[in-house]
């Protein structure tokens, strides 16, 4: 009878389980539960992309600590480092022999005219590193990466889910000397507009006088030979000349230097802009003078 009374009992606990195995699929929970896990890892991102922002300001901070000028990021020099990344990483190109794209053919490529250029590389790295102390552990990456010279610098970042790869083209700009501009005009067109401004500020004009333009010439040919002015260094030892003094014994004499302007009209409104200059426009007390110029020199006495 016990036997009996416990066979029931397994029986129907057997089942029960039976039944609840139908109605609740704990297997199929189990299931979905690991297959959201393995969606939820393969496509969530544990570590955040690395941007251009961030690493700029690594390399920066890392040229500040050891003493030097920051870098400015430039688009021309983003657009080469984006294509150096690319034969890199797609045609193991790391020197640009195989297509060509060198950094230096990348830099003069996007526009950009460069004196000096360096490159730092991170390929396929985890992004738990620190690119700088990467870079440090390389002798020549090292010195690129602190190269006094550089002023510019261009970036290309490509992330992966959980690694980075990074090309940096550091630069310092060719520097482009303009070519002077050629000066046309001398003593005639500037004495011309001389006298004409004086006319429209209610003076009189000057006359010309031969004993004036010996200085004017003198002391031209002086500052063409220092190639600056001198601040009317040699106009007192030029009037103290034996063979000169005569002229300062018979007038008031007085001098106006100018340099590098491109124009006659242009010298004329520096000299009138100038408190010490503007006599020589407005000053009615003048009646001889002489002006000689040349090479954006110019030279103008005068006298009563």
């Amino acid at each position: 009878m016990k036997i009996f009374l416990r066979l029931v009992i397994w029986g129907l606990a057997l089942g029960i389980l039976f039944y609840g195995y139908q109605k609740m699929p704990i297997q199929k929970i189990g299931e979905e539960i690991s297959q959201k896990i393995y969606l939820e890892r393969n496509n969530a991102k544990f570590l955040p992309d690395w941007s251009n922002e961030e690493v700029l300001k690594k390399i920066n901070d890392a040229r500040e600590s050891a003493g030097f000028m920051k870098l400015k990021i430039n688009d021309k020099l983003n657009q080469a480092a984006r294509s150096r990344l690319s034969v890199i990483q797609t045609d193991d190109d790391y020197n640009g022999k195989i297509t060509g794209v060198t950094r230096e053919a990348a830099v003069k490529n996007s526009g950009y005219e460069a004196n000096l250029i360096g490159d730092l590389l991170l390929l396929d790295s985890f992004k738990t590193i620190d690119p700088i102390v990467a870079w440090k552990e390389d002798e020549v990456l090292k010195t690129t990466l602190l190269n006094p010279d550089f002023k510019e610098i261009g970036l290309a970042i490509k992330n992966e889910q959980d690694k980075v790869s990074i090309y940096a083209v550091m630069v310092s700009p060719r520097k482009i000397i303009p070519v002077p501009k050629k000066v046309v005009w001398g003593g005639p067109e500037l004495w011309d507009a001389v006298n004409k401004r004086r006319v429209e500020m209610g003076v009189n004009q000057l006359s010309k006088k031969d004993e004036l333009c010996t200085l004017a010439s003198i002391r031209l040919n002086q500052l063409l030979e220092l190639g600056k002015l001198d601040g009317h260094a040699g106009f007192v030892p030029l009037l103290d000349r034996a063979d000169l003094k005569w002229i300062s014994e018979k007038y008031n004499i007085s001098e106006y230097l100018a340099a590098g302007y491109q124009s006659p009209q242009e010298t004329v409104a520096a000299w009138e802009g100038t408190l010490g200059h503007r006599s020589l426009l407005a000053g009615g007390e003048f009646v001889w003078g002489c002006i000689y110029a040349q090479n954006g020199f110019a030279v103008a006495m005068t006298a009563y």
